[in-house]
């Protein structure tokens, strides 16, 4: 993707955006004109940056704008019609980012809707909504023109224009519980969709891979072996739900780190000279077994010295009979070797009762998934694949090339991920702020100053926006050197 791009103009051009970003954040609001219109100087590096890759690297990577767009559009758009509901005056409600293209609005001093020159999103600018009156009619890059590009549309004759603008009802002066509801219904919105996405695909007939699920080695000491796992073993269920591949095994596993986790075998058992096991029982067998969050790696040696580091050759063997003295042994969180046989492509749909469980089930597995990568990966297991506006346009960019149902089904990961971390306490974001209405409702009324709650958001944002640096220079790294961000 960034081959022939050198590793130096992709940092600059990446920080620089990012930096910009900082700097927007942190000039404070002025009515001077001249003094806020420098802000429009932040806006070079993000244009610099998408002008160059689309010119030089034209292919699907730039999906990212309208996916990403969309995304944090609809969360906005959450955040704005629980505002309207409530009777919060809304200024502006803007697709894209300042500066603004085009505007319309449909009654006198009502709402401004507009498209903006950069396409990343959208905003919501409600009155009062940072703890501080912002002035009537007051827009960043546009302090003393706050018609700028504005046009009104009014059906028929509507009467005269009012003279003097309605009173303004503020963010602040509404109640614990609105101001909560308004808060999380960006997130609402950015988990809605995915549920919408996921009932879709599966109401839709699609093309499964299935087939038969064989455990052809066992580790030594792992859970599998302590719960009587064998080679030769078929798993044909996990807690109950029918497993189609082995790739479905490894979902269904990693949505379990930590838990008990039923799983439904068939006995069987290798034949000589067979790729497939013969079956030893005519009934199923439910174990019970623990997927462990971090599993271990083992050297393999000849004697044994110390248990928790090596394995012998004769055990790692059985359970990989590739391994050599001195080799690693991995393995997975049960500890199983496993593969698909009797692979058969067929197609599957379902009921709309089916389709609305299983789209929240599929849900609840991604956030746990991501969970439990992240917990291994502070325990000081593999990289879970985090990613930041580089990787996620890499991800994009190759999903895309498979067709339409695998980038929806990306679109609703992502969308899930925004949904989840958004309403975390994370200062600058929207659970942060709902924090700060759940500590005034613990305080019966008693607020934190605007200025003290801004200074919190303002420290969280610069250390949001120095990890998205730190995870972006490693996006480029991988990228640079060849890997694939699609894991």
């Amino acid at each position: 993707m960034f081959a022939g791009l050198p590793i130096g103009e992709i940092l600059i051009l990446t920080l620089g955006a990012l930096i910009s970003g900082v700097l927007w954040y942190l000039i404070p609001l002025s009515n001077n004109s001249a003094v806020v219109r420098r802000r429009w100087i932040a806006y070079i590096p993000v244009i610099a940056a998408i002008v160059l890759y689309v010119v030089l690297r034209p292919q699907g990577w730039m999906l990212i704008f309208p996916v990403l767009g969309f995304l944090i559009l609809i969360h906005e758009l959450g955040h704005f019609l629980t505002a309207k509901w409530f009777g919060i005056t809304v200024k502006e409600f803007g697709f894209g980012f300042p500066p603004r293209m085009f505007g319309v609005r449909f009654k006198p001093y009502g709402t401004i809707y507009s498209i903006n020159w950069i396409p990343l999103g959208g905003f919501v600018r409600m009155v009062g909504e940072h703890g501080e009156e912002i002035e009537k009619g007051t827009l960043v890059g546009q302090a003393q023109e706050p018609d700028r590009n504005v046009v009104l549309y009014r059906r028929g004759s509507s009467g005269p224009v009012p003279s003097e603008p309605p009173p303004e009802v503020s963010f602040g002066e509404k109640s614990v519980l609105k101001r909560a509801i308004v808060l999380v219904a960006g997130s609402f919105m950015n988990l809605l969709f995915p549920a919408i996405a996921f009932t879709v695909i599966f109401l839709l007939p699609q093309d499964i891979t299935v087939g038969t699920v064989v455990i052809n080695g066992v580790a030594p000491g792992s859970p599998a072996q302590e719960a009587g796992i064998t080679r030769g073993d078929v798993i044909i269920a996990v807690n109950g739900r029918d497993v189609d591949n082995h790739f479905d095994l490894i979902q269904r596993i990693m949505a379990r780190l930590g838990s008990p986790t039923e799983i439904t075998v068939r006995r069987g058992t290798f034949i000589s000279g067979s790729p497939l096991p013969e079956f030893t029982s005519a009934e199923p067998v439910v174990l019970t077994i623990e997927p462990r969050l971090n599993p271990p790696s083992l050297i393999v040696v000849e004697t044994v010295t110390d248990s928790s580091r090596q394995v012998s050759l004769q055990d790692a063997q059985r359970y990989n009979s590739e391994l050599q003295l001195g080799e690693e042994m991995t393995q997975g969180a049960i500890g199983v070797l496993i593969g698909t046989t009797n692979e058969s492509v067929v197609k599957r749909s379902h009921s709309l009762f089916e389709a609305v469980p299983m789209s929240l089930g599929r849900m609840r597995d991604v956030v746990l998934i991501s969970k439990n990568g992240i917990a291994r990966w502070t325990a000081g297991g593999p990289d879970p694949g985090l990613a930041g506006p580089v990787g996620i346009a890499s991800v994009t960019g190759q999903v895309a090339q498979v067709g339409i149902s695998p980038l929806i089904e990306l679109m609703a990961l992502i969308s899930i991920s925004l949904g989840v971390v958004n309403i975390l306490p994370i200062p600058a974001l929207d659970g942060g702020r709902l924090l700060f209405v759940m500590i005034e409702w613990v305080r019966r009324g008693k607020r934190i100053s605007p200025e003290r709650e801004g200074l919190v958001h303002m420290v969280g944002f610069v250390v949001l926006i120095s990890l998205i640096v730190l995870i972006t220079i490693v996006d480029v790294q991988r990228l640079v050197s060849g890997e694939s961000l699609l894991r």
